[in-house]
């Protein structure tokens, strides 16, 4: 039954994302440009939140200086952390 109301749902934002942030993941998602070379070879997703979050991960570890930086937030200094990388997906 229709009310007469509007509603805009968006999606909810956990505590441990600020607003800022999340809207910042907005923007990146937004304006993903899968020809960039950056991405060869990667698996491609989509324009969505979590393929932003993942494509900023994976940019992110694929720097040495950024992993040898977060290893201080690991246990043990991170000497148990073993970086992989493996992609399969190609697309031509």
């Amino acid at each position: 039954m229709d009310i007469g109301e509007t509603h805009v749902e968006l999606p909810r934002v956990i505590s441990t994302h600020s607003r800022v942030m999340y809207g910042n993941l907005i923007q990146v998602a937004d304006n993903l440009d899968f020809r960039n070379p950056i991405f060869n070879g990667r698996a491609k997703r989509n324009r969505s939140l979590g393929s932003a979050q993942a494509f900023i991960v994976e940019l992110a570890l694929a720097d040495r200086s950024f992993r040898e930086k977060l290893k201080r937030f690991m246990i043990g200094g991170g000497k148990q952390f073993v970086y992989t990388s493996d992609y399969l997906d190609v697309y031509l």
